[in-house]
């Protein structure tokens, strides 16, 4: 079984030939500090999860673990769709690895969203995927996850909201979408495009006091490689179907929680609801994790549908247990041991992979590419 290469986070922050010793120290210092503080918030919150979960059932929690792994492998085939049309293919069990091992970059360190798209970027190239193919698979994916989770909010406000209400929501998003993709093909070609971050990029060298073409003709070459990159009908279903797999797998293992521990009177609607408000507001927490901020908008979502606040607070402490505590540990652990295989492979003789390694070689003027993660 192979196991991916991935780079240690903590080294991509503080790596670089041209920085002095001092910088990098001050830089571990301050990831160290962040976990640090990270730490002594976790603590008491699985304190809190352990002393209000009474007796869950088993049955439950096993399958809200279960529907957990479906949505983390439904993301990376996502992931690895959109990266084979671009012309990379990459065995499923290996993008899977990856996905995990950025989700705990992305949850757990400061700065993590910034360190996991590097992560990724860096093992797509490492792939053999072209930085213009590695660029599109991480923007299509995210794109295909921000469309599914918008289509999951409107049934949330199709089934929580009145039908006249519901009705007009959904005429007035597939108007908007048609519109967008009649003007899209009408207007947004790539030649537009380039001449958009063109003039951005003129603009920016004026402020930043450098020539006016500096980095153009390097633009240019990247957005007409991204812009040649045309996934097929069937591809963007794919992955869209993909990405929608793993919300409602994600919303499963909530669904899962909330039977774990009893929570009387809990309907679909109200989970549903629920889980749209925590995940919309994940992005206001300045904590990796979106720690209490998801907590308390699902919490009040719960108990607004009639929950008891004990068994809301139960069951999401329980969720977030196995969505975030339990898939963070699982990734961490796959960074470790792709470390310990990168290491190995560096003593092996040039020439010799160890066995079941599929690392693609890159040429020799792209492998000093530095990872953001």
């Amino acid at each position: 079984m192979s196991v991916i290469e991935v780079a240690d986070p903590v080294e991509a922050v503080v790596a670089g030939s041209g920085r002095r010793f001092s910088w990098k120290a001050a830089a571990i210092g301050l990831l160290a500090a962040g976990l640090l503080v990270e730490l002594d918030l976790v603590v008491p919150y699985l304190g809190r999860a352990l002393s209000t979960l009474d007796d869950p059932d088993l049955r439950w929690v096993l399958l809200a673990v279960a529907a957990e792994v479906v949505s983390m492998g439904a993301f990376a085939r996502a992931r690895r769709r959109m990266l084979a049309a671009g012309g990379t293919r990459v065995s499923a069990r290996r993008m899977v690895g990856l996905t995990y091992a950025a989700n705990a970059v992305n949850a757990s360190l400061p700065g993590g969203a910034a360190l996991a798209v590097g992560l990724v970027f860096r093992r797509l190239r490492s792939w053999g995927a072209t930085v213009p193919a590695a660029g599109f698979t991480i923007l299509a994916s995210g794109v295909l996850s921000s469309v599914s989770f918008a289509l999951l909010a409107i049934v949330a406000a199709v089934v929580a909201g009145d039908g006249g209400t519901g009705s007009v929501l959904v005429i007035a998003v597939v108007v908007a979408a048609v519109l967008a993709a009649l003007v899209g093909r009408r207007f947004l070609r790539p030649g537009l495009g380039l001449q958009v971050v063109s003039a951005g990029l003129v603009r920016a060298n004026r402020v930043l006091r450098r020539p006016a073409d500096a980095g153009l003709a390097q633009l240019r070459r990247l957005i007409v490689d991204v812009t040649a990159i045309r996934p097929r009908n069937r591809d963007w279903l794919a992955g869209l179907a993909f990405a929608g797999l793993n919300w409602l797998a994600d919303l499963v293992c909530l669904v899962a929680s909330c039977r774990a521990v009893d929570a009387r009177g809990v309907t679909l609607v109200v989970v549903l609801v629920a889980y749209i408000a925590g995940m919309s507001a994940a992005g206001l927490s300045l904590l990796p994790g979106g720690l209490g901020v998801v907590d308390a908008a699902m919490i009040f979502a719960l108990t607004q549908g009639g929950i008891g606040v004990v068994p809301a607070t139960a069951a999401v402490l329980l969720y977030r247990a196995v969505s975030l505590v339990l898939v963070v540990a699982v990734g961490w652990v796959a960074l470790g041991v792709a470390r310990v295989s990168a290491r190995r492979a560096r003593r092996s003789p040039v020439g010799i992979q160890p066995v079941g390694s599929t690392t693609s070689a890159l040429p020799p003027n792209e492998r000093t590419g530095s990872a953001a993660a």
